[in-house]
């Protein structure tokens, strides 16, 4: 039997319904708030309250909460079924459970761990240290680019804006970044973006047959492609097969101190809780 669903600023009222199953002949009966039933188990507002997310007006609270209780029917009819068609010996999930428990309880006590404990601050001296030590680890496969490109519409009125890019600095960026943002353009302008050459030419379609002179050249490119008009000013280059430039990669570079911090505070908690365990015989190894 499927129990219907009540806006949920009306939880008081359904406490007090009866429900074709309460008290009426269907055994021992359902919680005054039960909103669904399958065997023995019950499926409450309470329970459903705490599915739907926050925020929704009424009409959509409703069709989440009738949602949740279909499929959790739909479920408990299924799972029914399968420890109806299961002999005991496939149910016998005793290990995997206590496995699967204690998996979720050491990422949990880990996480926190490590949130309330690990410092996250990496300085651009040690940055640059561990750089210039693992540089095997930064090793480019393919070019990668600094640069400043426009892509705009063909249509677009130029004017004057091929040779002020070609010249512009700091100061006149945001005459060009608005002249982009009246003519509909795409842009890249912020210089410090490091790009594969993969990565760069699917936004700016350029060929590229003299790969490394190209890169070099610091001059400005001028290009008409589908029905586009594209800008580009190369700023800086690295070359494949090579270690990246450290601005290209060091967010990286954090990322692998901060981690390399991350597995040292844990084993330096798990090596302090196993002498401890010892120390004080609440862990002892038997022949």
């Amino acid at each position: 039997m499927q129990g219907r669903v009540l806006p949920f600023g009306w939880w008081a009222i359904a406490c007090g319904l009866c429900w074709g199953w309460i008290g009426c002949g269907d055994g021992a009966g359902a919680p005054a708030e039960a909103l669904a039933r399958v065997g023995e188990h019950v499926l409450t507002a309470n329970l459903v309250a705490q599915r739907i997310p926050q925020g929704l007006n009424m009409d959509d609270s409703t069709t989440a909460a009738n949602r949740y209780v279909d499929q959790w029917m739909r479920e408990q009819i299924l799972i029914a079924q399968a420890e109806a068609a299961l002999s005991p010996e496939e149910t016998a999930f005793d290990e995997e459970l206590t496995a699967y428990r204690n998996a979720l309880l050491l990422h949990a006590f880990k996480e926190r761990y490590i949130n309330e404990r690990l410092d996250t601050e990496v300085s651009e001296e040690e940055a640059l240290s561990f750089y210039n030590v693992n540089q095997a680890s930064f090793m480019l496969s393919d070019y990668a680019v600094r640069a400043l490109f426009i892509n705009a519409p063909e249509t677009a009125v130029m004017d004057t804006i091929p040779q002020a890019f070609a010249e512009v600095d700091s100061t006149g960026m945001l005459e060009i970044e608005r002249w982009c943002v009246e003519n509909g353009a795409i842009y890249g302008l912020d210089g410090d973006t490091w790009w594969t050459l993969s990565a760069f030419t699917k936004e700016v379609p350029m060929n590229f047959y003299r790969t490394e002179s190209q890169l070099s050249s610091r001059r400005l490119v001028d290009f008409e492609a589908d029905g586009r008009h594209f800008l580009v000013r190369f700023l800086e280059h690295a070359l494949k097969d090579e270690v990246a430039p450290f601005s290209a990669v060091r967010s990286e570079v954090v990322e692998m101190i901060v981690h390399r911090r991350q597995q040292e505070l844990l084993l330096a908690m798990e090596e302090q809780l196993v002498l401890k365990a010892w120390a004080e015989g609440d862990a002892e190894k038997f022949d």
